[in-house]
């Protein structure tokens, strides 16, 4: 048996690098998306279009979707930037601007089936990035809390809050990925909708902004007198 064989941990782990680095709550119905980005909205629904790549190409795509079903990948992440006032002088008086956007990579995303089981599956994959993103957001609100009296310090903590907040999404795709697919648990599909559900609504207070996703489609610093200092994320979003 192939999967026998192959370390789990391994295969999650490539698994969660064409997840995210293969690679939107935005206030209104509308669907936001540019030439390569969708980006997270409450209500948004992907279907088989937006996933333009051809999985016939991806090393072992076919072989995961005839062993283990999982015949579709949505490569996902979350995007930041940070933009800092342009006179140095002024950034230890005025706050930065964070901008934190859940990303789908539509030329990097593949289905090789167009069942909707499948289609739901990812969309869960997408909806973590969205938590992910609010976990980060709640964790900058609580470092601007604690320095209230010093701006300018996210320059310095942004990186150690991303990588936390990678890591324990990165968890979490780990487990959705053994109960889904790898070991796969009754009625798991429903259990991680009801999970997912839940960790989005108690971070509701930190969901993503319309203007977060303007920030990104129009690849301009919003405010004046602001430059951008930070990026973090799919480097094809720059």
């Amino acid at each position: 048996n192939l999967f026998s064989k192959m370390n789990k941990v391994q295969f999650i782990f490539l698994l969660i690098i064409s997840f995210n680095f293969n690679l939107a709550f935005c206030q209104t119905n509308e669907r936001l998306e540019d030439e390569i980005h969708i980006y997270w909205q409450p209500n948004i629904k992907l279907n088989t279009n937006d996933f333009e790549f051809d999985g016939t190409k991806e090393k072992n795509a076919e072989l995961y979707c005839e062993k283990i079903k999982l015949c579709m990948c949505a490569s996902t992440n979350i995007n930041i930037i940070i933009d800092s006032p342009i006179n140095k002088k002024k950034r230890n008086k005025q706050r930065e601007k964070i901008y934190i956007v859940p990303v789908f990579d539509k030329i990097k995303s593949y289905a090789l089936t167009k069942d909707t089981l499948g289609l739901n599956q990812q969309k869960i994959v997408f909806d973590i990035e969205e938590w992910a993103a609010r976990y980060a957001r709640k964790q900058f609100k609580i470092t601007r809390e604690q320095f209230k009296d010093k701006q300018g310090l996210l320059i310095t903590w942004h990186k150690v809050i991303f990588n936390e907040t990678q890591n324990k999404k990165e968890k979490l795709i780990y487990e959705f990925t053994l109960d889904i697919y790898l070991e796969p648990k009754a009625n798991a599909y429903n259990d991680w909708r009801t999970k997912v559900d839940k960790m989005l609504d108690d971070l509701k207070e930190y969901a993503t902004t319309k203007e977060e996703c303007d920030r990104f489609i129009r690849k301009k610093v919003i405010e004046e007198g602001y430059e951008e200092t930070i990026f973090l994320g799919c480097e094809n979003h720059k």
